[in-house]
């Protein structure tokens, strides 16, 4: 196998540790191609490992079934274990083909916000840059990959430093946004709500109960669950379609993933589904997934309606916080890109980093194309004058399809 080449040259300083002088943190990989064949020790790493909430077996098998089987996505989930065959990392993997590479990146696409393998948390530290780039070596050759292309990871999580940060990396194109939980509701809007906003918050909330009845919840029944899905499917496609952009939800597969993701298939749910209902009509919804520390949200919608002005998304998101101090959580975070609502409810910029490895001489070749494309995707983020343009485009794009759309069949 050849040696591990990058597109990036930039490579933090490598921590000392019994790995750095010469001991191997694991002895062996083993590749699974499906989840269910790592699901019990998958949870097993899980219970005092260092992981995201995005990276379960519920959630990404939900995903594997129903967007990564249409896609073409081979399951590569790889458990490397020491010598006492005990299971030191798990990265969750997928292996698909692009411009005739075999590429393999972190299961669950666009849809999951942070990226990191599932360590064990004593094994972290011995997880050295070149252990590191041996375990993904030997990941290569079992699953015959060309390149990695391994995105939105973060440097570290819960103070437990990210081994794959001492690799060659870039930039992700964009932050995430993140905040500190305290331990009661009254202590946390002290400190990050002023008066100001919360004596607004509560005129928005009453312009509401002036309307009719106003019930926000965390949806717990497959009624509930239904109903918040069924609005923010509507929602976001008519959002999305008025800015021009794309609707990643209406791909082949992707509502079913949510859905199966929500509980509304055969396993528990994944994820949470928080809604804003005005006399029955919901008008704002939020999808979160969760571990017993953390809340992160993954997908959100409000009603396109004159209620918008009432800022129905942040009254939701209020009563999101509150439910996961109650819950014992200690974290929040609203994902990835900017959005002017995030600095009310998440005080820390996270940045991201992406790893684009090349393995064989076609992937080092091609490695260099996908650090390209993701780098400048980053710079039109990080350019204001060039992502406005890129918006008033999009912008333009909506008005002209939906100007030339059908009009709608008269009504006898």
């Amino acid at each position: 196998m050849s040696s591990v080449s990058a597109a990036s040259p930039t490579r933090p300083a490598a921590p000392r540790s019994a790995a750095a002088d010469g001991a191997r943190v694991f002895e062996r990989i083993e590749l699974r191609t499906s989840v269910a064949e790592a699901d019990a020790v998958w949870r097993e790493l899980l219970g005092e490992g260092v992981a995201t909430p995005y990276q379960t077996p519920a959630f990404l098998s939900a995903w594997a079934d129903n967007v990564g089987r249409r896609e073409g996505v081979e399951i590569a989930i790889a458990i490397a274990r020491d010598a006492e065959g005990r299971a030191v990392a798990l990265l969750p993997l997928g292996v698909s083909r692009r411009f005739g590479l075999r590429v393999a990146s972190y299961l669950g696409g666009t849809h999951v916000n942070y990226n990191l393998p599932v360590f064990a948390r004593d094994a972290v530290a011995a997880f050295t840059p070149p252990e590191v780039e041996r375990l993904l070596r030997e990941i290569a050759a079992a699953a015959r990959v060309d390149l990695f292309a391994l995105s939105n990871q973060p440097e570290s999580w819960r103070g437990a430093p990210n081994p794959l940060a001492g690799l060659p990396r870039q930039p992700s194109p964009d932050f995430a946004y993140s905040g500190r939980l305290e331990a009661s509701v009254e202590a946390h809007l002290k400190r990050y709500v002023s008066a100001k906003t919360r004596s607004a918050q509560r005129r928005k909330l009453r312009r509401f109960e002036e309307r009719g009845v106003v019930r926000i919840y965390r949806a717990e029944t497959d009624a509930d669950r239904t109903h918040v899905l069924d609005a923010y499917f509507a929602q976001k496609a008519q959002r999305l379609a008025a800015r021009g952009i794309d609707n990643v939800f209406a791909e082949p597969g992707v509502e079913d993933f949510i859905r199966a993701a929500a509980g509304l298939a055969a396993a528990p749910p994944a994820i949470d589904l928080y809604g804003f209902d005005l006399d029955g009509e919901v008008i704002a919804t939020f999808g979160v997934i969760a571990d017993r520390d953390r809340m992160c949200g993954m997908f959100n919608s409000i009603t396109s309606g004159d209620l918008a002005r009432y800022s129905p998304g942040e009254l939701l998101l209020t009563f999101m916080v509150e439910d996961a101090i109650g819950r014992g959580m200690t974290e929040f975070d609203l994902g990835v890109g900017a959005a002017a609502y995030k600095a009310l409810f998440c005080a820390d910029v996270d940045p991201l980093f992406d790893t684009i490895l090349g393995v064989s001489p076609l992937g080092r070749a091609g490695a260099g194309v996908f650090a390209a494309k993701r780098a400048a995707k980053a710079w039109v983020k990080s350019n204001s004058a060039v992502y406005a343009f890129a918006t008033r485009i999009r912008k333009l794009r909506a008005r002209d399809v939906e100007r030339h759309a059908p009009a709608p069949a008269a009504e006898d």
